[in-house]
């Protein structure tokens, strides 16, 4: 056998293994019509160490129940807090759905290159990659917002009033030399559920008790009652509140967003986080 045969018999079967691997490879991918694939989050100036969320989603016109081979963009600059992953489907075809906590931990701007998806078209029974769209982030600074100071001015403003409001009632009450009658008093409208004495504790033993997603979203809703959150604040809109008087407070409110949101195989490590936290926190 000469040398020159040699090397094209080697060329022929390095190709037809290349060929065979190829074949293989795009008989995985799964065979579905794309309608629509975006990357987008719940804000795009986050502020520094608060969480936020982005979202990927995409639109198959075929109704399957698993979606395979979908590829985050690398989030070097995020601090990756939890991951949770959704497809449902019907007679329009499928809809995935994967929302991805993050916090910022640099100002400045930021980008994020697309999302991907290989599959094979099939339209044309042709494997393909499909690309979402790519997300520029502005991430702010640290300090105070402006809408935090104009809300503590508005606050202390209503303190002034009802205060000068007093002093007025009083001086009119004595310049009359008369009691003010008192109104019946409207009946008493329902009030929310009480904060218990020890938020924080029950929450710990609550979570040490029931070690699960669900005891994870009721301790939640514990200490975000106790910070007065509202049901429909953000987790930014929460954080924002303790960030300057209890940053280990703000803290936990991360982890347990970690714990009641972020993927199966990941609510163990979720949970201990936080009742690592919980235990921190005074």
């Amino acid at each position: 056998m000469t040398r020159e045969f040699a090397s094209s018999r080697y060329a022929l079967v390095l190709a037809l293994a290349i060929a065979a691997s190829a074949a293989a490879s795009a008989q995985t991918l799964q065979r579905v019509t794309v309608t629509g694939f975006t990357l987008s989050a719940d804000t795009t100036q986050p502020r520094e160490g608060v969480p936020f969320h982005l979202f990927v989603t995409l639109r198959l016109r075929e109704p399957i129940t698993n979606v395979e081979n979908l590829q985050l963009p690398v989030l070097a600059g995020l601090k990756l807090l939890g991951d949770v992953r959704r497809t449902t489907s019907d007679g329009n075809g499928a809809l995935y759905r994967e929302v991805v906590t993050v916090d910022a931990r640099h100002a400045g701007s930021f980008a994020i290159a697309p999302a991907t998806f290989d599959a094979i078209d099939v339209r044309d029974g042709r494997a393909k990659q499909y690309s979402s769209n790519a997300l520029t982030l502005h991430i702010r600074g640290a300090g105070a917002s402006a809408v935090t100071i104009v809300a503590m001015a508005l606050v202390a403003a209503g303190v002034a009033l009802m205060v000068l409001g007093f002093a007025l009632a009083v001086v009119l009450n004595r310049r009359r030399g008369a009691s003010i009658a008192c109104e019946p008093e409207p009946p008493a409208e329902p009030q929310p559920a009480a904060v218990p004495s020890d938020p924080l504790g029950e929450a710990r033993a609550l979570l040490e008790r029931e070690p699960t997603r669900a005891g994870a979203l009721r301790a939640r809703a514990l200490v975000w009652r106790m910070v007065g959150a509202g049901d429909g604040e953000t987790l930014a809109d929460v954080t924002e509140r303790v960030r300057d008087t209890r940053p280990k407070l703000m803290s936990l409110l991360g982890a347990l967003e970690r714990a009641a949101f972020t993927y199966e195989d990941d609510v163990a490590k979720g949970i201990d986080g936080a009742l690592a936290a919980l235990r921190e926190v005074r």
